[in-house]
């Protein structure tokens, strides 16, 4: 028997501490796997919550970039392209202006060819000067004379063909002297060469875009490789289909052509000028190109037509920007110590197992449609703003 120093200590006192070892133990053992098992299924939830953020996001960049370049192609780039070739005096001062035919003055062909809607201007554009620099300008307000292309003040709700265009219009040949065969032609070969490529490289931008939502396979290669599910392993090109396939997510808006992603077209294009008669009663004639040029029919040209702008659905659009496109994933709960199946208590109604979620946008400066004649989250056309900008929220 041990000693204390109140004296000796009974030996029956050793085991007590056995009794609450017997509860505090196991006690402590089932915590450890508790935490252990927790630990199991939140690594995972999270594994899968990065996995989706990652795919989410990286196939949004693709209607990012459409939409960016299409306003590129729309605005930005035939105001600049004009702007340089026919404004006066024009950056060498080798741009001469046209004179009219009263006497009383001159005109400049880039405002003539803006007047007849032939190509779009920047409102705050500075007469004779260079093209505006517009990095730092929130709305682009790039667009064609409302006058003389009414159909293009708004966004267009369907593809508009028209059936001819005059770039050099009647009244605008009977005001002023210009040139028939040098001048006016000169226009109109420039004006289809640009606009003809401008339609081929949309036209090659969507293509691309096309082929990559086909089977949305940034998405499913980026989950893919982030997850790296048994399901994906097992069938690589079905990886992430619930993901996609979620109601209000991207199989559900795909910007399929002439339904939600417009061309537009024109499909014959004439001008008037000036022209000698050989009559030296009457010098100068007024004439038209007889017949127009078709612009469906030559070697290089689109049998749709010379392109103009390309648009996109206001609906779309809207849905894209706010609140965006719904992505919700499955995935499988893995098995735990206590044997309880949280596939079927933590199941989401969208996949009817644990899932994770995200929303994924792509934004423009007018996401709340505050610019004239634009919609909710339209920076397409009209006011063609280049600032789309992908946005993932949790």
């Amino acid at each position: 028997m041990g000693t204390t120093k109140q004296g000796p200590r009974p030996a029956w006192r050793r085991g007590q501490i056995l009794i609450p070892s017997l509860l505090v133990i196991p006690s402590l053992l089932l915590f450890v796997y508790l935490l252990f098992e927790t630990t199991k299924i939140s690594r995972e939830k999270i594994r899968q919550q990065f996995a989706v953020d990652s795919a989410a996001f990286i196939q949004m960049v693709d209607y990012t970039n459409l939409l960016n370049r299409t306003a590129y192609v729309n605005g930005a780039f035939p105001y600049r392209i004009f702007k340089e070739a026919y404004e006066c005096p024009g950056p060498d001062g080798d741009n001469e202006k046209i004179k009219k035919a009263d006497g009383s003055g001159e005109v400049c062909g880039y405002d003539m060819l803006y007047e007849a809607g032939a190509i779009p201007k920047y409102s705050g554009d500075v007469k004779g000067g260079n093209p505006t620099p517009l990095d730092n300008v929130d709305r682009w307000s790039i667009a064609f004379d409302e006058t003389a292309r009414p159909e293009f003040k708004t966004n267009p709700t369907s593809a508009e063909t028209k059936s001819l265009l005059y770039i050099i219009t009647k009244k605008q040949g009977e005001e002023t002297m210009i040139a028939f065969k040098t001048t006016a032609a000169g226009y109109y070969k420039f004006y289809a060469q640009v606009y003809a490529l401008l339609g081929s490289v949309e036209d090659s931008q969507y293509t691309v875009f096309e082929r990559l939502v086909e089977n949305f396979n940034f998405f499913r290669k980026s989950y893919y490789l982030n997850a790296n599910t048994q399901e994906c392993v097992d069938n690589p090109m079905a990886c992430g289909e619930q993901g996609l396939s979620t109601s209000g997510g991207f199989m559900s808006h795909r910007l399929n052509r002439d339904t939600k992603f417009l061309f537009h077209y024109v499909l014959k294009v004439n001008f008037w000028g000036r022209y000698e008669t050989g009559n030296p009663f009457d010098p100068i004639g007024l004439g038209q190109g007889d017949p127009p040029m078709d612009m469906t029919s030559c070697p290089s040209c689109n049998p749709k037509g010379l392109f103009q702008l390309a648009t996109v659905d206001s609906q779309e659009l809207a849905k894209l920007g706010n609140p965006g496109l719904d992505v919700y994933q499955g995935w499988n709960a893995p098995s735990n110590y206590f044997n309880i199946d949280f596939n079927k208590l933590a199941k989401c109604s969208e996949t009817q197992k644990p899932c994770v979620h995200a929303l994924i946008a792509t934004q423009c400066p007018n996401l709340q449609g505050n610019w004239p004649n634009s919609g909710i989250n339209n920076c397409v056309w009209p006011n063609p703003t280049p600032k789309y900008q992908t946005r993932l929220y949790p």
